[in-house]
């Protein structure tokens, strides 16, 4: 299937598109690294896996050591920013303002709260919800819930428990 791309987003040479994504107004995927030491280096990659939303205002930056993925499904809202090198899995959501640190894994159906941070190198494990601007460093366990700052746990997350093993 078609690809959405709305004639106001940039999309890099370095990217590797899926298929059936939708690409809102004034994205910009695959500029280089935010990171002094790799910002005139030539620029790395991003690949982006099938049937993702990605509203408007994103900004996705290309890997330095590694490439910057997107999996499937995903729904990425405005005003995120991804950074370099990060992985995010299958069926993730990231809220409108989400900031994620370069280098950082969000594993499959988790989702990031409005304005929340991720410092770089974090690792969100499945099926964790993090509150709305929580800042979180480190990693988190899985089918959790994280909020405040510094994030702390404050449950478990059944809801995407029950997505991914349904009773």
């Amino acid at each position: 299937m078609a690809n959405f791309i709305h004639p106001t987003a940039i999309i890099g040479d370095n990217v590797i598109l899926g298929d059936n994504n939708y690409i809102g107004a004034y994205c910009i995927i695959g500029d280089p690294a935010e990171h002094k030491k790799y910002w005139l280096q030539p620029k790395g990659k991003v690949i982006i896996g099938n049937g993702n939303t990605i509203t408007g205002l994103v900004t996705i930056d290309a890997g330095t050591e590694d490439i910057t993925t997107i999996g499937n499904n995903c729904f990425i809202m405005k005003h995120a920013h991804i950074g370099h090198d990060s992985h995010i899995w299958d069926n993730v959501t990231i809220s409108c303002g989400a900031k994620i640190g370069g280098h950082s894994i969000i594993k499959e159906y988790s989702n990031i709260g409005l304005n929340a941070v991720l410092h770089q190198f974090t690792i969100i494990e499945q099926g964790c919800m993090i509150g709305a601007s929580a800042f979180i460093k480190g990693s988190t366990e899985e089918f959790s819930k994280y909020a405040g700052v510094p994030a702390r746990k404050i449950g478990t997350n059944e809801y995407s428990r029950n997505l991914i093993n349904p009773k």
